[in-house]
């Protein structure tokens, strides 16, 4: 299964130049997998044939809680930057490279200080450094309990204030199942901890479901994702947008409009703009085209421009005022152009203006 994983993670390398997010997944994946394999080194007999290697095996059980953290925030916002902050979020690093830190010590000679060499040779540095006690394990446990409870956070915000695409919105679902699973194995480590002080028991069979899991997320993730269509992934790269009004609060809002729009007639006023609008309903401009776009499907010069076109239509139809030009009509209808009229007619009618007026005019009909 671990090498079954590591293609998964190369396959999620790859297709990170498409959703970039996974190149995050795959580090995760590797890092597990890694950290299996070198379990499995030191519980069986290879450790003692060949401690030469010892040096050369990374140990990676820090990383794993930042990467689950960094794979979420890059799965929500996108890629990003590392910045300076960010990289401290891998410092703890240091206390898994205790061999390569002890055989840095003894090549540059450092160990070789009589005073290092009295402090390293001594029984309770030699016993923290190589008894293999179980709670060796605890602070990782920690770790990854800490950056699982921030992941899973920061999913829930954007489920509440967000609108992922519809394709991010099922992979996020699923990593929040998926963290559920991660807080339930933590859980059961850390239990098997508290058995392995008190008993015979061997933390080393939990490897196999934990493992499991990790390829489970890779092989859905991407067979998931192999199903976009290039639109679909250029939405899933989007960071979501922000919800500003609960759905109550938008029907409000926008009732509210209406009243202006179709009793108020404020669309008649040709100065009219985005902040005049909002004020009148005693929200910000940004929260008005929050309104306008997120629940109407509408920007704001769209919204007025076609109660200006459906009031338009109206008079061109009226014989009464058959005596008005066209640019009169547009101008007492809010447009401050016959060319913004024109083009926006076109726009929600598909003809021109004078087109749609002698459309209605009675047709003269000759008999032979």
């Amino acid at each position: 299964m671990a090498l079954q994983g590591s293609v998964m993670a190369g396959l999620l390398f790859c297709s990170a130049k498409r959703i970039s997010s996974n190149k995050w997944l795959a580090s995760f994946m590797l890092v597990i997998i890694s950290a299996t394999l070198v379990m499995e080194f030191f519980n069986s007999d290879l450790a003692w044939k060949y401690p030469l290697a010892i040096p050369f095996i990374p140990i990676l059980r820090m990383t794993i809680g930042p990467l689950t953290y960094f794979y979420t925030r890059s799965l929500i916002y996108g890629d990003k930057k590392l910045n300076r902050k960010d990289y401290l979020h891998f410092l703890p690093l240091v206390m898994d490279m205790q061999p390569q830190l002890i055989n840095l010590l003894y090549f540059t000679g450092i160990l070789g200080i009589p005073g290092v060499t009295r402090i390293y040779s001594s029984q309770q540095i030699q016993q923290f450094l190589f008894s293999g006690n179980v709670l060796y394990n605890l602070p990782a446990l920690c770790s990854l309990l800490i950056y699982t409870g921030l992941s899973y956070n920061l999913i829930h915000k954007v489920l509440q204030h967000t609108e992922p695409s519809t394709h991010k919105l099922k992979d996020l679902k699923w990593l929040q199942t998926f963290l559920y699973a991660e807080f339930a194995l933590i859980i059961i480590f850390m239990a098997g901890i508290i058995l392995t002080l008190i008993s015979s028991w061997n933390n080393y069979f939990l490897f196999i479901p934990a493992i499991s899991l990790v390829y489970w997320l890779g092989m859905a993730t991407y067979f998931r994702q192999a199903k976009m269509s290039f639109t679909d992934v250029t939405e899933y790269n989007k960071p979501p947008v922000k919800i500003h009004f609960t759905i109550t609060e938008a029907e409000k809002y926008q009732q509210q409009l209406y009243t202006l729009m179709n009793t108020d007639l404020i669309y008649l006023n040709p100065a009219l703009k985005l902040d005049i609008l909002a004020g009148r309903l005693m929200i910000s401009e940004k929260l008005l085209s929050s309104l306008l776009n997120q629940h109407m499907g509408k920007n704001f010069n769209d919204f007025i421009n076609e109660y200006r076109v459906i009031e338009a239509k109206k008079k061109l139809a009226d014989p009464s005022l058959n005596h008005f030009t066209i640019a009169a009509i547009a101008a007492d209808c809010g447009f401050n152009s016959l060319a913004t009229f024109q083009r926006c007619f076109k726009q929600f009618t598909g003809g021109t203006p004078s087109h749609y007026q002698n459309s209605l005019k009675p047709q003269n009909h000759y008999t032979t």
